[in-house]
């Protein structure tokens, strides 16, 4: 009892940290606890429904409100309503990053040595079109609108005389809050998470996913960081890129293909621990915080 105990406070020591940088996005986009809470419930409903089923045993609303600790009611209007709630959060930014992913890999649409071609956004061109690249890696996303989208970011830039598009960037990170960049986020976030949930869950350490960290013990001191930073970004860069290349180089799935296709990849990035203020909350109000607590 008190081995589960320990894990469960552990556990919730650890997403107290975890959410600490997350809280910090909401409050500062204007999302209250109330509506994050709606969502946190619409996520124990999923993930009990699709992880915890028991072989042989039917799901029911009354077994998930057990074990999220919901109620029937909330239970079963989440359930009702999940296929539009997924449809609302739907975005543009798979769709932008397939079609650089194809822009830089797929035969078509590269020249001599490898190099991304500049494309005809319309037109007759039997080597294959910008036209081409979004209708075959995008859906139905209108021609046009991707142009815009991937100008916008700096990911393509239209050519002197208005017919020829030019692509500048290998991955589409959009330069502002928008719908794209907040999904880009929730996938590296959850994507990490992950791979270190899959690690934990493996006893045998051969078939544990690649998760390194590297870091100077003592720290670094401040005025040496720009210069670290640039060196670290200059390097990885070129790992990135050289990932990239070999990802490549493997077959492309067949939308007809039987085959089964996964999604797959490699994440980096570089992380800088903020100071954190470890004065308690009664601190952090005062004494005048503190008596407006009597009034509530």
């Amino acid at each position: 009892m008190s081995g589960t105990y320990d894990v469960k406070r552990g556990l919730l020591a650890a997403f107290r940290s975890l959410m600490t940088p997350l809280v910090r996005i909401l409050l500062r986009n204007g999302i209250s606890f109330r509506e994050f809470a709606e969502v946190v419930k619409d996520v124990f409903v999923a993930v009990c429904a699709r992880d915890l089923v028991i072989p042989g045993r039917r799901l029911s609303i009354s077994r998930i409100a057990i074990v999220t600790g919901l109620t029937r009611k909330e239970v079963s209007a989440i359930v009702r309503d999940d296929e539009l709630r997924r449809k609302a959060l739907e975005t543009n930014a798979n769709r932008a990053a397939k079609i650089l992913e194809a822009w830089h890999s797929d035969t078509r649409f590269l020249g001599p040595y490898g190099f991304p071609r500049d494309l005809l956004i319309e037109g007759d061109d039997p080597s294959g079109t910008f036209s081409d690249l979004v209708r075959e890696n995008s859906g139905d996303m209108p021609v046009r609108a991707m142009l815009d989208e991937l100008s916008r970011v700096g990911a393509s830039r239209v050519l002197e005389g208005g017919e020829i598009v030019r692509v500048l960037k290998r991955t589409y990170i959009p330069t502002e809050m928008t719908p794209e960049m907040i999904q880009i986020f929730s996938q590296a976030v959850r994507r990490y998470i992950e791979t270190v949930d899959y690690n934990l869950s493996l006893e045998d350490t051969k078939g544990r996913r690649f998760d390194r960290g590297v870091y100077p013990d003592p720290g670094l001191r401040v005025i040496d960081l720009p210069a670290y930073q640039q060196e670290v970004r200059e390097y990885l860069e070129t790992v990135i890129a050289e990932i990239d290349y070999k990802t490549s180089a493997y077959q492309r799935p067949d939308d007809q293909d039987s085959e089964r296709t996964t999604s797959i990849g490699v994440g980096i990035y570089f992380y800088h621990d903020e100071v954190e203020d470890k004065r308690s909350l009664v601190e952090l109000l005062g004494k005048s915080g503190i008596d407006d607590m009597s009034e509530i």
